[in-house]
């Protein structure tokens, strides 16, 4: 089939009014479904995404912009619009079981949560539904590359920031708006790609990467529970600033590779109490900033730090600040230790009647992010290495991986694309996931992979 623009429209609105009106597996919808596969697919062909984009009543397919269509065609274009569905990106490697996943989330016109965090609960990874921004049709906005971009900023200003507080200037609330406005919308669009870079363990700076993945985490659970707009940015901005109060404390203290002295933790958990005191102190800060900063050490029976403080209840932000936090120290490398793997996080995490983090939260977070998350490089039960480049909608332990490496350890020319959950002929997995790996390691960026 060749790339036709109008061809892809025409059969993405069949497909959406098929799935309307018919089951999952009736023969019409599933034609439809191939029909759409196919147009999609020679639109990918020497292309990561086809970006399709709603204008008032026009319609954009990459950088072409489509002549008026028929009647039902601009019906199908209002509808979507109703939704605000203003943009769908296919990426590279869309398979029809997404794309019928895909359909059937988008036939249900009233539901209590958005079509993104149905989407993502669903498993479908190469299809993106947003708001569209004129001068970004036919510019691939979302994907590893955009985020990689988004966040590679962020970091840097999250220096700046911290620079600032560390001179004893209050840290400038207008450079942390805009790291988490650039982070809300790669959050809104594309939270895979993002929650990929977080992963990431080797980063130079801890503090810094710290700060913003944090933040980044922090506003994927808000999103997920539904917070949108000026609220999300506020929970964004708490968490970046959660341990600003840290630039009082000796770095020697912060990077000792052994257990600290009672002195040496006594002067750590001081960070608690300055920071709140720093945000206070700073024009423009959100109120919620200095509570998490505060309340960020304190679990849900209100022990850990900082002590005696009374009966309160601990802030949403908070709660969820706290499970980013520790999951994000836990995985990352530090002085002290090697990062821990996902699985055995959820573990300590997870330890019945821990009492450190809300279990109802956690429990979300933990589906949020699935036992081998997209850009962990994992080593499977035949030996071969490879990068995690989706989850499984139902099964956490069979994720898809792109094999990189044979059994031998050997680079392979061409990555062999497996679906762990695949049978083969005799009903058996032939390919299941053992154990994460570091990329240390095996001298592999995983981001390069996605």
């Amino acid at each position: 089939m060749s790339q036709n623009p109008d061809e892809l429209v025409r059969r993405l609105a069949a497909a959406v009014r098929a799935s309307e009106l018919y089951a999952a597996q009736h023969p019409l919808l599933q034609r439809s479904v191939q029909a759409l596969a196919a147009a999609i697919a020679a639109h990918l062909s020497g292309a990561s995404t086809v970006i399709i984009g709603f204008i008032g009543d026009d319609v954009v397919v990459n950088d072409t912009r489509l002549g008026k269509g028929s009647a039902s065609l601009t019906g199908f274009v209002r509808g979507l619009r109703d939704r605000e569905i203003e943009k769908i990106t296919f990426h590279r490697g869309v398979t029809q079981e997404e794309l019928q996943a895909f359909l059937g989330e988008l036939a249900v016109k009233r539901a209590g949560t958005p079509l993104a965090d149905r989407m993502s609960a669903n498993g479908i990874r190469r299809i993106v539904v947003g708001k569209l921004a004129i001068e970004d049709v036919g510019d691939d906005q979302v994907g590893i590359d955009a985020a990689r971009k988004v966040y590679g900023n962020a970091v840097t200003s999250a220096e700046s920031l911290w620079q600032q507080a560390k001179s004893g200037d209050k840290p400038d609330p207008e450079t942390a708006r805009k790291i988490i406005d650039s982070l809300a919308n790669i959050v809104n669009q594309d939270r895979t790609s993002l929650m990929a870079l977080t992963a990431m363990k080797k980063y130079d700076n801890y503090t810094f990467t710290h700060m913003v993945n944090v933040a980044a985490l922090s506003m994927a659970q808000a999103r997920a529970l539904n917070l949108e707009g000026p609220l999300l940015r506020e929970f964004g901005f708490a968490a970046l600033m959660h341990d600003i109060g840290k630039v009082n404390t000796p770095l020697e203290l912060l990077n000792k590779p052994g257990k600290l002295t009672g002195s040496e933790f006594k002067e750590m958990k001081q960070h608690v109490v300055d920071g709140a005191h720093i945000l206070r102190r700073t024009p423009e800060m959100p109120a919620l900033a200095p509570v998490v900063a505060f309340e960020h050490h304190l679990k849900q029976d209100l022990s850990g730090y900082p002590e005696n403080i009374g009966h309160r209840k601990l802030n949403l932000c908070t709660m969820i600040v706290s499970i980013a936090d520790v999951f994000d120290a836990l995985r990352s490398n530090r002085p002290y230790r090697e990062g821990l793997a996902t699985s055995r996080i959820r573990s300590i995490m997870g330890e019945q009647g821990n009492p450190a983090f809300n279990q109802p939260l956690l429990r979300r977070f933990v589906n949020m992010m699935g036992l081998f998350p997209i850009g962990t490089i994992v080593r499977l039960n035949t030996e071969e290495v490879g990068v995690v480049t989706a989850e499984h909608p139902e099964d956490p332990f069979r994720p898809q991986v792109k094999i990189l490496f044979t059994s031998r350890g050997e680079r392979m020319e061409t990555p062999l694309l497996a679906n762990t959950w695949e049978r083969d002929s005799r009903g058996a997995f032939p390919r299941a996931v053992v154990e994460s790996v570091d990329p240390d390691s095996v001298e592999l960026d995983p981001l390069t992979v996605l």
